[in-house]
């Protein structure tokens, strides 16, 4: 595991102390990285749940993308997800919602990946 990515990983430990961080390798020095429990609000159910990502090797110059969250979780008002949260995924072998949100600017700068986690969660407080 590249530097870098150790470092990412360290700072989401600092970011959800209260969580578990699971990684397994990718074998090119990045990881795959499943974060649990996470805390979303009472717009869903459960409202809790585990986010799951891959962080590249060329991480920070590389964005988050696609991100995961439990494929159980529903909006409490009954309505369906739209786009960019689609069903019908899987992420280390769990089933999944993938939430689609690509940062177009992420090869001209770094890349921080618990202000994309942050980002991720806030859009789905306001957006989904």
């Amino acid at each position: 595991m590249k530097a870098e990515v150790s470092a990412a990983i360290e700072d989401l430990r600092k970011q959800f102390p209260a969580a578990t961080l699971n990684a397994r390798d990718d074998g090119q020095g990045g990881v795959y990285l499943t974060v649990e429990p996470v805390a979303l609000s009472d717009r869903f159910v459960p409202n809790k749940t585990w986010v799951g990502f891959h962080i590249p090797a060329q991480y920070p110059y590389a964005d988050i993308y696609p991100m995961f969250i439990g494929g159980d979780v529903r909006r409490a008002d009954g309505q369906g997800f739209a786009p960019p949260v689609t069903a019908g995924h899987a992420f280390e072998g769990r089933p999944a919602l993938q939430i689609s949100r690509r940062n177009s600017m992420a090869q001209n700068g770094k890349q921080k990946v618990c202000a994309k986690v942050l980002k991720v969660l806030d859009f789905l407080e306001r957006s989904a």
